[in-house]
């Protein structure tokens, strides 16, 4: 489970579009317990859109079932990943730019998921394929900052944000392939395959000048994370800058072995953790 990461906002106070889609995301959930209409008029029937891909009320829909869902859980579990992932990917784009990569994104995965989707008859709903456009914006970004997360709900590790990122694009990408017979078979993974392309794609045209991709870690600890660092098992370890150069290696080596040495505890408290 996915909870916080470690960087401050360096260009905007508040990420306002951030806020906004959770909040619109909220707002079309609670509307749509106590309308049934709505629902159907803003889900995305993949069969009724490849009937009549120019009508203008079935384009909408690539645009509308991004603030409907399925549960409140699946609402829950995206607005968790947006408000991680969403404020610093915001900054590093601005406002209006951000908010076009996330409707684009959310508009190729519903494409996506209408061609390549195991099941037309069953409608589309959900923001998870545009927030797959902002994990790769911020993928491209900062590779290394680091994520809190409760590995299998249970241990608290730190993670690079690679690592989180590619393992979660991976089992897409798996899922995809074997048509969803692997795993759970209400989830669209070909809409989280679009919406994560487009965002790889949009993220260097959008990104404001001066944003730098592949930045590096921070180097000191953030008071985002706080107390979190001190109970968690760091796997990505800061490397001051300069540190390589300076001829630091011995101390590079034991970061790593360091780094190692919590990979093979953290095995053995996952494997005893089975048994409670």
């Amino acid at each position: 489970m996915l909870l916080a990461d470690d960087l401050p906002l360096a260009r905007i106070r508040t990420a306002w579009v951030t806020w906004g889609l959770m909040a619109a995301c909220v707002l079309g959930y609670i509307l749509q317990q106590g309308s049934a209409p709505l629902e159907d008029a803003l889900a995305l029937w993949p069969k009724d859109l490849l009937a009549d891909p120019k009508d203008p009320h079935q384009l909408l829909r690539l645009l509308g079932y991004m603030f409907l869902h399925g549960g409140w859980l699946h609402l829950g579990g995206n607005l968790l990943v947006l408000f991680v992932f969403g404020d610093n990917v915001e900054d590093a784009l601005g406002h209006l730019r951000f908010l076009l990569l996330y409707l684009l994104a959310g508009v190729a995965g519903g494409a996506l998921h209408v061609l390549l989707g195991p099941d037309p008859e069953t409608p589309l709903v959900g923001a998870s394929g545009a927030i797959a456009g902002v994990m790769a914006a911020y993928l491209l970004m900062y590779p290394r900052a680091k994520l809190f997360v409760l590995a299998f709900a249970r241990l608290p590790v730190l993670l690079p944000a690679s690592w989180f990122v590619a393992a979660w694009f991976g089992v897409n990408l798996l899922e995809a392939a074997r048509g969803g017979h692997g795993g759970d078979h209400d989830v669209a993974w070909w809409a989280h395959i679009g919406g994560f392309v487009t965002g790889l794609a949009l993220v260097l045209p959008l990104r404001q000048p001066g944003v730098a991709l592949f930045q590096p870690a921070l180097a000191s600890p953030s008071p985002r994370l706080g107390w979190l660092r001190r109970v968690s098992f760091d796997f990505a370890p800061e490397v001051r800058p300069g540190q390589e150069q300076e001829g630091h290696g011995e101390g590079l080596m034991d970061g790593r072995l360091a780094a190692l040495g919590k990979a093979l505890l953290f095995v053995v408290l996952l494997f005893f953790s089975a048994w409670f």
